[in-house]
């Protein structure tokens, strides 16, 4: 809760600090593993020589 985005999205979204927390968790996962997967495919792709 001591991201700065985190509090922008509560105020802005106008969410109890329970529900903001209970969704910025699984967008921030989800984020996560989007990179991991685009990550590990650019790898496979583009590998360095």
């Amino acid at each position: 809760m001591n991201d700065s985005g985190f509090w922008i999205f509560a105020k802005m979204s106008g969410l109890t600090e329970v529900e903001t927390l209970k969704t910025w968790t699984v967008t921030v996962s989800s984020l996560a593993f989007v990179g991991l997967f685009f990550t590990m495919v650019f790898a496979k792709l583009l590998p360095l020589v």
